[in-house]
């Protein structure tokens, strides 16, 4: 993958640290909720930090990534400005 440029290697490596720790957390934790319930927490918890990289706070070599819909110019963060781990809590199972 020595083609990737900088910035791809990094975002591409800030997810892989998100992954690297949602499992950490997850094999720690008591398994009182079944596995059914893990799952949701646990993918709530991927989706959210993969958010945060978005919104710039995860990783501050990437910084804040413009997100615009290609068919309508449309920007995932502005008109209204929203903050996407914030706003997706309300979309997701498992997000408390």
């Amino acid at each position: 993958m020595d083609k990737l440029n900088r910035f791809q290697r990094e975002f591409l490596g800030a997810l892989a640290d998100i992954q690297e720790s949602c499992v950490q957390t997850a094999l720690g934790q008591d398994d009182n909720e079944g596995i059914k319930g893990k799952y949701y927490e646990i993918t709530s918890e991927v989706i959210i930090r993969i958010m945060e990289v978005i919104d710039g706070y995860r990783d501050q070599n990437i910084g804040r990534l413009k997100v615009t819909s290609e068919k309508t110019g449309e920007s995932l963060k502005d008109a209204p400005y929203i903050e996407l781990h914030d706003i997706v809590c309300d979309y997701l199972r498992g997000a408390d």
